[in-house]
């Protein structure tokens, strides 16, 4: 019979130290009525981005945005995460977190962009430039996620639409991955250098999302 130290066991901590931090978060329904309103225009009248992305799908395009509107909206997320990677640094006495940081400010580079992934379509494994990336899902239709369990083949690694995020190798107990199903309206922050893929589905239907880098992080220190 195995003795176990329950009484000592109960208020243990688990400390996580190492490794990127991914935001994972519901946007509000303002918010993701901009954006729906955002993608329906950029569709026609967006610049074709394709040649600068590494998505294996047809209809890339620039988002055209109002800028103020979706800023506010945008912030709050952004600054919650950065938050969350400072207090983590501070956990760990690695740093202090700046006086400033509800003040900062975001350089998004040349902007958003909007991916209409199609049937068969994907994006391979790739990383972004800047400092932090993000995904908004725009428009996830459910059949996406449906196919998990309609597959007419057997599998213990399903994945069809699926977002996955790959940092280091996979060890015991340590997986070197991290798949999510994503929904409409889910967004995502994460280390610009963090690789990542979306695998394809085969429901005739289209999935709608917005990405972009923040390429700066105005200096927050007195």
């Amino acid at each position: 019979m195995l003795w176990f130290d329950q009484e000592n066991c109960v208020d243990h901590k688990i400390a996580n130290p190492f490794g990127p931090l991914i935001y994972h978060n519901q946007v509000g329904e303002g918010f993701l009525r901009l954006l729906q309103s955002t993608a329906e225009n950029s569709k026609t009248s967006g610049d074709d981005r394709g040649s600068t992305l590494a998505g294996n799908i047809a209809a890339q395009t620039q988002a055209v945005v109002e800028q103020m509107p979706f800023m506010e909206h945008l912030y709050p997320h952004v600054l919650h995460y950065v938050r969350s990677c400072y207090n983590r640094l501070e956990t760990n006495l690695i740093g202090v977190t700046p006086k400033h940081i509800d003040s900062i400010k975001l350089h998004l580079g040349d902007g958003p962009w909007i991916n209409y992934q199609k049937q068969h379509e994907f994006n391979p494994i790739h990383a972004h430039g800047g400092t932090l990336s993000s995904v908004i899902m725009i428009d996830v239709p459910e059949e996406i996620a449906k196919e998990v369990d309609s597959l007419d083949y057997e599998t213990n690694m399903p994945c069809p639409g699926q977002l996955e995020f790959i940092d280091g190798p996979t060890s015991y107990l340590c997986p070197g991955t991290y798949k999510v199903i994503p929904k409409t309206g889910d967004i995502f922050i994460f280390p610009a250098e963090l690789k990542h893929t979306v695998y394809p589905f085969t429901s005739d239907v289209e999935r709608v999302t917005m990405s972009f880098n923040v390429f700066d992080i105005e200096k927050i220190y007195d």
